[in-house]
Order: structure tokens, then C-alpha cells, then sequence
């Protein structure tokens, strides 16, 4: 990209003016404590935590957290940038990601309270009050971006090769002009990040960044408002259910036992909406049935051999039409809503066999069902491993197939990264080697394949 930004105003009578350009003396004064008071220069929804922070490299220019919750440090320049402002960057970035999470946590809070910034007593309260569905390890690996007065060839090259090698890292420079009596700054992003996709080490996104790339998928396709109007009846209809957002939707659960299970998923598609119904073990078992073939009525269709109904929702016309008939449905599910599990029984035994799994070990379908002497029974334990509930203490990434295929279709990308966590190799086609890393556990006394079928 060019390296100089030119501004002209335009008269009446098709007269033109350069606007003149601010040396570069007198933007270096005043450019990074406007950045600080006003942080949305830099992105929408940054909040600085951090100026001329201590590292082992040096003073760290300007740390913040971006509106999903990750770390981002900022390298200023007061001229143009340089190769040296890019390794530079790398430095500091390197430097907070050797932290464990709770050590950032309290290193951040250390070093806040100065030069502008707000100081923060507990990081980790700070955290979790802006970004309730995310963990403190979401702050890492940090994102990088580079401000100076212009960039030069090489640095940019670097950035960008950088860039392609899935380091998140973005370019911004900045231009003055004076008008008037004003001073106008003009911001040009020499190098741009990604922010739909993870980066760097991670391959998941984090509660707060899945929103994010949620509203954004609903802005670009203009379902704002549909989605908005499904989302406040579902809501309304289902008053005791939680909300957990993913890239494409919004999952309802409703509680089961002490925790809690999906009842319903609001869909983003490339045309319109799509609410997904699943009809899973929590209904009573006499009342599936009727409530597949008032589905049928109200417009649904069954998908994925009978296991989720989903009822599209393209307009807003189709919406005032098929309002009515989703209510009346849920109201018909909710009457028949069992907030205790089938085969609980075979499902604790199974969880708790599960739980015994060690770290950097897995097991496989097969080998649990042979566990619990139930040898025919693979299948079910599949379905026991679904139906665990969102949050919980079973180590479910630790299933696999008896191939060593990863055993999450729902969750691939996490499952991959817990096992990577935890030291297992995971090769390029998501397969574990069952010689390497499989449990060898002991059968469960007394375990009987009673009530899997039901």
C-alpha cells in the first residue's frame, strides 16, 4: 500500500484544496495520549488495561482487551515503522504468552492505574464482568498490531507473512492534517486481520468472539431485525431457559437435574433463519410421538433420520405466519419436558468410568461398553456421551473411536485442542495413536446393559 494519505476539500464551484499535512513532529506529541482517551481510534470495543507496561523487552507502548475477550498489544511508533518495530512487537506478545492465565491475571492488575488508564483491583472479576462466558485462558496467545506514522516495505512484508502464517497481527498508520484551526487525524489499516477465524495456536473462539462473529454473520445477511423478533418469543416462551451463543446460533437449554440440556438452536443459514427442535431422551417416552406429528403440523421437517426438526424461518412475512404454531409447540414439548434422564443408572456408571480416564489417555466407544459388560452396547454409549449436560467434570474429549477418530462431531475443534492440552498427539486427520496413548481400564463390578434401550 502507499505510504502517504492525501486529504482535499471540495468548494463550491468545483474548487480544490489540499488539506495541508501536520509534520510529524507535532502528530508524535499528541498521538498516543489521544489513543489512550479515545481507544476506539485504534478498534470498536478495545479497552486498554495497560500503558508503558514492564516486560523483560521494555516498556510495553499500550496493552488492551478487544471486545471477544483476547489480549492485544499494541506497538507505537512515533515515525514510520520498521522491521524492528515488528520484532519489536513480538518480544513484548512472547513475553505474556509464557504467563499461565491467573499470572497475567495478576501481572495486568499490577501495572494498571497509570498514564490513563483505569486501575483494576482483580483482573479476573474485571474479566469475568465484561466477558461472563469466557475463561482467562481466552486472553491468549495475545493478538499484535503495529501504529506508527506510516510503515516501510519490509516491515510490512513481515507483517504480512506473519499474517499468513496464522499469527494474528494487524497494521495501522496514522496521518495528521491541519484545517482550519482543527487538527484532523485519518487512520489507514495497512495490513488487516482476520476476526471471524481463530489464530495462532488456538482453533476454537472463545464465547465472546462466537457472538461477535454471530452478530456480524446477522449484519452482513440483514437478519438483525427477523432474528431479533424469533429470539424475543423463544425467550418468552421459554422463560426458565439459558442462552449459550455459538458463530451460527443461539442454543435454549432447560434444566435437567442440577444442570442443564438443549432444547432448541436458533440458526443463522445463507437464507434466513432456521429454529432446530431436538427430540432427545428428556421428554417422556409416551409423548414423542405426538409430539413429531404436531411438529409435522406446525411446519417442521424432520432431518438427520428423525433426530432434529427444524422449521425455517425466511421472512418476516413467513414469521408472522409461523409464530403462532412455534408456541404452541413448545408449550406441547415443555408439558412433556422430563428433567430426569433414562437409563440413569447405565449413564452414571458410564460418566463415572469416564471420569476415571487419566490425563493424556483416551478410550474408546467400544472399550466402555466392554467396561460396563455390555459388549453389543458402542452405540448407546454414544448416545450417554451426548447427553451429557454442557458444563460437567466428565472428560468427554477423551473418547474416540475404535480407529482413534476424534469421537466429538459437535465439537471437533475443541476436542483437538484439550487432547493437545493435555500432551496427546492429534495427527492432520483428527486420529489419536491407540497404541500410544489408549487406557487400559478395568471392567466395572455389577455394571448390566439394563435399561440402555429404553
Amino acid at each position: 500500500m502507499t505510504d502517504e494519505l492525501r486529504i482535499w476539500t471540495l468548494r463550491d464551484g468545483n474548487e480544490v484544496e489540499a488539506v495541508e499535512s501536520v509534520s510529524g513532529v507535532k502528530l508524535e506529541d499528541i498521538l498516543e495520549a489521544t489513543l489512550v482517551s479515545r481507544p476506539e481510534m485504534l478498534e470498536n470495543g478495545l479497552q486498554l488495561v495497560g500503558r508503558q507496561t514492564p516486560t523483560e523487552g521494555g516498556p510495553l507502548d499500550l496493552l488492551g482487551v478487544d471486545e471477544g475477550g483476547r489480549l492485544v498489544v499494541f506497538e507505537l511508533k512515533r515515525e514510520r515503522l520498521t522491521r524492528e518495530a515488528v520484532t519489536q512487537c513480538i518480544d513484548y506478545a512472547s513475553a505474556l504468552d509464557d504467563m499461565a492465565p491467573e499470572e497475567l491475571a495478576e501481572f495486568i492488575a499490577e501495572h494498571s492505574g497509570s498514564d490513563g488508564i483505569q486501575k483494576i483491583e482483580d483482573f479476573d472479576e474485571w474479566y469475568q464482568e465484561r466477558f461472563d462466558e469466557n475463561e482467562l485462558k481466552d486472553l491468549l496467545p495475545p493478538r499484535l498490531t503495529l501504529v506508527g506514522l506510516g510503515v516501510d516495505e519490509r516491515a510490512e512484508r513481515m507483517a504480512q507473512f506473519l499474517k499468513k502464517g496464522g499469527i494474528d497481527i494487524s497494521v495501522l498508520t496514522f496521518y495528521g492534517f491541519e484545517h482550519g484551526r482543527e487538527t484532523l487525524l485519518a487512520r489507514q489499516v495497512e495490513v488487516e486481520r482476520n476476526a471471524s477465524e481463530p489464530t495462532g495456536r488456538r482453533t476454537y473462539l472463545s464465547a465472546a468472539e462466537k457472538r461477535l462473529a454471530f452478530q456480524n454473520r446477522l449484519d452482513e445477511q440483514g437478519l438483525v431485525g427477523l432474528f431479533e423478533a424469533v429470539d424475543k418469543t423463544l425467550r418468552t416462551a421459554l422463560p426458565d431457559a439459558a442462552q449459550r451463543y455459538g458463530s451460527y446460533g443461539v442454543n435454549y437449554h432447560l434444566p435437567v437435574g442440577s444442570n442443564r440440556r438443549r432444547f432448541c438452536h436458533l440458526w443463522v443459514e445463507n437464507a434466513g433463519l432456521t429454529v432446530r427442535w431436538y427430540p432427545e431422551s428428556y421428554y417422556s417416552p409416551d409423548a414423542l410421538d405426538s409430539l413429531r406429528a404436531e411438529a409435522v403440523q406446525c411446519g417442521w421437517r424432520a432431518v438427520r433420520d428423525d433426530r432434529e426438526y427444524a422449521l425455517s424461518i425466511d421472512s418476516t412475512e413467513q414469521w408472522d405466519e409461523r409464530r403462532d404454531g412455534l408456541v404452541r409447540f413448545i408449550k406441547a414439548a415443555l408439558r412433556s419436558w422430563n428433567p430426569t434422564p433414562q437409563s440413569g443408572n447405565f449413564r452414571e456408571l458410564l460418566w463415572a468410568y469416564v471420569r476415571d480416564v487419566p490425563q493424556g489417555r483416551v478410550v474408546t466407544y467400544g472399550q466402555i461398553a466392554d467396561a460396563l459388560n455390555s459388549p453389543e452396547a458402542a452405540q448407546a454409549v454414544g448416545g450417554a456421551m451426548r447427553a451429557l449436560p454442557d458444563e460437567t467434570d466428565v472428560p468427554w474429549h477423551r473418547v474416540v473411536t475404535a480407529t482413534g477418530q476424534l469421537g466429538a462431531p459437535d465439537s471437533p475443534d475443541e476436542q483437538r485442542e484439550r487432547l493437545r492440552d493435555e500432551g496427546v498427539l492429534v495427527s492432520a486427520d483428527d486420529r489419536v495413536d491407540l497404541d500410544k496413548y489408549q487406557w487400559n481400564g478395568q471392567k466395572i463390578a455389577g455394571a448390566v446393559a439394563e435399561g440402555i434401550a429404553r
